[in-house]
């Protein structure tokens, strides 16, 4: 018997299709260059998509923001931030092909284009940071294909509910809903997802309540974003199931209860971010794992108590650390000021007591410190600037003893100093405004000398100067007047003269 891929009728019939396969390809491929003048047309023929000519129609795969397959077809459309606007084009949907969209960044209004229900093959769309609005249709989910693996729909003005629809997309791994209109509460069918690594939702309408617990599913998220959420209850348990998990903010929430311990025993937790909650409660460690953070932002809960736990002057990526406004005691471990990245401290509004560890500034990039309102001693740190990005110090309401380190006022990238209310001495540094950039120096309150240095009269980026209730003297330099300064205060100083 005769192997059929050897029979002359059989091949003859592969034959006679071969020319017309190719007929259809190429005829796709024509119709995908027409699409994109069609879309160019649709937008007003914008200046960005000048090199979309007509003339060259056979080569649109070498036209601008746009990338095709060996058969010629469209799979790439890149046009983020390209300035185009007005409604998105029923052409972009004849682009069947198409497997990634960015659209991100312009100016397109309308509402969500349903024309992209035809792009069964898309696996990436970004359609972030335009005007489109109106409701999320309750079938997105099941008519954009299961190939997506990404829909960013942040910066818009969508309203109405979530889909449940969307988690009929099994392949989806990233999410972004934030900073919408969307109201209702987040949908438990969400948990279905179980590939998803990225979910933001932040800054939306919702009704007050409490992510689904059917979150536990997410065992592969790397990043849940849900600030400004209106969240209710509890720290979420379902965050313990996350091992992956490298970015959580639940800032500006309502949550209560006490930060669990065993948020420190995610290993892979880079970023931790609670602030504006009502939680309470001590920074309780138990298994520490999470050596890589680089930013913990507990502030502004008002009733977090305790001491700064000691194994967070072991964190070597640590950047930001931002603990204000709460009711922390203790004293700062010396072991914050050995940090090799640290950059910003922020621990306002707190009880801390003892020294400012002696070390701040000399092994990291250490740009801003605010330790305002504290019960802190001891003198100002000479190394703040020691690396010369150092910028802000704001340390008012403390009882600091002793002068202003020259090294700080020297420091050419300084920019403000708030000391106000202090026990400090000496003479205001003839270094200051070194680099040209310092805007402010809040020093009232204090028992400082001397006259008011030249650097500050010649100072032309300085905007506020207030040295009340020192013992300053010499003669008022009317020239300060010259130098562009909005807030001016001396009041009862030893100063002669008048402005």
């Amino acid at each position: 018997m005769e192997a059929p891929w050897r029979s002359p009728h059989l091949l003859g019939l592969v034959l006679a299709l071969l020319p017309s396969c190719c007929l259809l390809t190429r005829a796709a491929a024509q119709d995908d260059a027409w699409l994109l003048l069609e879309i160019k047309r649709a937008w007003g023929d914008p200046p960005v998509l000048a090199g979309w000519n007509a003339s060259a129609a056979g080569a649109h795969c070498a036209w601008p923001y746009v990338a095709c397959d060996t058969a010629g077809r469209v799979v790439n459309l890149t046009l983020a931030s390209a300035n185009v606007a007005g409604p998105f084009p029923d052409a972009v949907g004849g682009l069947t092909g198409l497997t990634y969209l960015d659209v991100s960044s312009n100016n397109i209004t309308g509402v969500f284009p349903t024309t992209l229900y035809r792009c069964s093959a898309l696996q990436y769309l970004d359609l972030s940071w335009n005007h489109l609005g109106g409701e999320l249709p309750a079938d997105t989910g099941s008519r954009l294909g299961t190939n997506l693996t990404t829909l960013v729909l942040s910066g818009n003005r969508f309203n109405g509910t979530i889909p449940a629809s969307l988690s009929s997309l099994r392949n989806l791994q990233n999410l972004k809903l934030d900073d919408n209109k969307l109201i209702g509460t987040v949908p438990a069918e969400l948990g279905k997802l179980t590939r998803l690594q990225t979910l933001w939702l932040a800054y939306n309408l919702f009704d007050a309540g409490e992510l689904p617990a059917s979150f536990k599913n997410l065992t592969n998220m790397t990043s849940l974003w849900a600030t400004q959420c209106k969240l209710v209850g509890d720290f979420p348990r379902f965050v313990a199931d996350m091992p992956e998990l490298e970015v959580l903010d639940l800032s500006i929430n309502t949550l209560t209860g006490s930060i669990p311990p065993w948020i420190w025993s995610l290993e892979k937790l880079q970023s931790f971010a609670v602030y504006r909650n009502n939680l309470t409660g001590d920074l309780v460690v138990n298994d520490f794992a999470a050596m890589g953070l680089t930013l913990i932002d507990v502030s502004e809960n008002y009733k977090l108590t305790g001491v700064i736990p000691e194994v967070f002057g072991h964190l070597e990526n640590l950047t930001t650390l931002s603990l204000f406004s709460n009711n922390f005691s203790g004293e700062i471990p010396a072991s914050i000021g050995r940090l090799p990245s640290l950059s910003v401290l922020r621990l306002y509004s707190n009880r801390f007591t003892g020294i400012l560890p002696p070390e701040l500034g000399k092994h990291s990039t250490f740009t801003y410190m605010e330790v305002d309102d504290n019960e802190l001693i001891g003198t100002i740190p000479e190394g703040l600037c020691a690396r010369g990005q150092f910028t802000t110090l704001t340390a008012q309401g403390n009882h600091l003893n002793g002068s202003i380190p020259e090294a700080l006022a020297n420091c050419t990238s300084l920019r403000g100093l708030a000391l106000n209310d202090n026990q400090l001495i000496g003479t205001i540094p003839e270094g200051i405004c070194a680099g040209g950039q310092f805007r402010t120096l809040h020093a009232k309150g204090n028992h400082l000398n001397g006259s008011i240095p030249e650097a500050l009269v010649k100072c032309t980026s300085l905007r506020g100067l207030v040295l009340d209730d020192n013992q300053l003297s010499g003669e008022v330099p009317w020239a300060l007047l010259t130098t562009g300064i909005i807030t001016l205060s001396l009041h009862n100083n030893r100063l002669t003269g008048r402005l």
